[in-house]
């Protein structure tokens, strides 16, 4: 009986001494592993960048007539994009279209306005952005004149801003960033700018 208490008495006493030890220490916890962006995720996230409406309007051009419209086209305003590194993305818009039909005479001329903001986000699996959870508050307009007068709309706008659900082919250098939508030949091309 003198041998069971003893020791129970040594592991009362040895558990009192981890005890005592334990919380003096400070309990170490593990941090999530970092996550390294790859190289078009760190080239393209954490920028802005503005549309180069320049260059942008002969793509707007080539759109236009492979749909068989006989328009020429001319884009202004801007475009922001803001892409930051939770892969949320912000297009600030104020984009004017102005089409002008062929041959037209006296002459026929149809603008579309978009001007508001499109959000969401876009992950991405190898160099395809992949957009997901879009939003938008677009205020779209189209007006169309013959001289001057307001007549009826002449032709229908084909989408020319980003709406691409299937995914955008990504390019991106230090100074600029291009989206290419994979169902069709539209690419947007942006300077950075932040």
């Amino acid at each position: 009986m003198a041998r069971v208490m003893r020791t129970t008495g040594a592991l009362l006493a040895t558990g009192a001494l981890a005890i005592g030890t334990l919380t003096g220490c400070q309990l170490f916890v593990a941090k999530a592993p970092q996550r390294t962006p790859t190289a078009i995720e760190a080239c393209a996230t954490g920028h802005t960048w503005e549309l180069d409406t320049e260059a942008f309007t002969p793509v707007a051009q080539a759109s236009m007539k492979e749909r068989g419209l006989g328009v020429t086209v001319a884009v202004s305003g801007s475009q922001r994009l803001t892409w930051d590194e939770e892969f949320r993305m912000t297009f600030d818009t104020d984009l004017t279209f102005t089409g002008t039909v062929d041959g037209s005479d006296p002459v026929i001329t149809q603008t579309y306005t978009a001007k508001g903001t499109s959000t969401g986000l876009a992950y991405f699996s190898g160099t395809v952005a992949i957009p997901r959870d879009w939003n938008e508050d677009l205020a779209v307009r189209t007006e169309t004149t013959q001289d001057g007068a307001p007549v009826d709309p002449a032709f229908t706008w084909v989408p020319l801003w980003i709406d691409d659900m299937v995914g955008l082919k990504t390019t991106c250098s230090a100074e600029q960033l291009q989206l290419e939508a994979r169902q069709g030949h539209l690419v947007w091309t942006f300077n950075r700018v932040g």
